[in-house]
Order: structure tokens, then sequence, then C-alpha cells
């Protein structure tokens, strides 16, 4: 579905999202960017054992994720929920994007190497969300599976995406990438 864009609109707003985060206004804004794009069936947990549990009972087009919670963070539970292949009415294939505070090229490979499809650092925007949202869900990844590992080819070069800062702004960190 690569239509224009009332094509987009309607994929946006046949998705069901599950947001995994501890920071309860982290939710609230990402609920509030999803409305704005018109998705409006959206789960939120608050914990990586919540969200698993969210997963494996729900039928998820997307889950967006904070990498850093406790104590299952957000790399383990991609890395279980892409261990969960062929579980009945769960899609372990599904688009998995983190959105982190950090941009060290160590944490973008640890995503990418437990599965992670996409990795957006805050802060986040809206028209940031919607481009990687949509290349989430209209460009899918090709998975692999290996003895001890399931997910995005480990050897894929996974970019830390960040929202362009206005002019006059300071940039902060020193755009890396995960090779």
């Amino acid at each position: 579905m690569n239509g224009g864009p009332q094509a987009q609109d309607e994929l946006l707003r046949s998705l069901r999202v599950l947001i995994v985060d501890d920071s309860a206004e982290m939710r609230r804004l990402l609920v509030a960017l999803f409305a704005t794009m018109g998705i409006g069936d959206v789960a939120c947990a608050a914990s990586g054992e919540e969200g698993l549990g969210l997963f494996a009972s729900g039928d998820f087009d997307l889950i967006i994720t904070d990498g850093t919670m406790q104590p299952m963070d957000g790399y383990e539970m991609t890395r279980a929920i892409r261990a969960m292949s062929g579980r009945k009415g769960a899609d372990a294939d599904l688009p998995v994007l983190m959105i982190s505070g950090h941009r060290d090229k160590e944490l973008v490979t640890r995503a990418r190497d437990n599965g992670v499809t996409d990795y957006i650092v805050k802060p986040v925007t809206a028209e940031l969300l919607y481009e990687r949202v949509l290349a989430a869900i209209l460009k899918p990844i090709h998975l692999v599976e290996m003895e001890g590992y399931r997910g995005p080819s480990p050897t894929r070069r996974l970019v830390a995406h960040k929202a362009d800062m206005p002019s006059g702004q300071p940039r902060r960190g020193n755009g890396r990438e995960a090779d």
C-alpha cells in the first residue's frame, strides 16, 4: 500500500500500536502524536514485562519502546518478542521502533542485535515519528533466524534517527551510526 496520502492515512487509521515506556509523560506524548496521525488504537505498558504480556495477548501492528526500563528493558523485551515466532495470535515479525535519549553507537548496535527495527533519538517530533512509522510499515525489513537469534539481520546497518533542529539550535552528539 504505497499509494498517496489518502491511502497512507487509511493505513495509519487501521494500525494497532503498543507503546512500552516507563515514563507516563512519554506515553501520553506518544499517544497524542499518534492521535494526530489518525492512529487511535493504542495500548500502553509501563514496563518491559507488561509490554511483553500485552503483546502476547494482543494483535499489534507496531511496537514503540524505550530502551532503558527496569527490570526488563526494551532490548530484552524485543528479543523475547522475536523469540515468540509462531505463537498463536502474536506476530513476532512486527516492526519494533526504539525511542531513546541515548545515541551511543554501542546502544544502537545493542538495539539492532536484539531485533529492533528502527532507532529514534529523543526528542522525538511528530514529523520524525510519522516518517519512521510509515517506513516501518510500508518497507518491512527482512528478518533472519539463526541459532539463538531471530530478528533483523545482525549485520544490517541501523541508523539513530534524530529530528532536525530549527536553525540556531545547537546539535548534540556526533551523529554516529551502528554499522
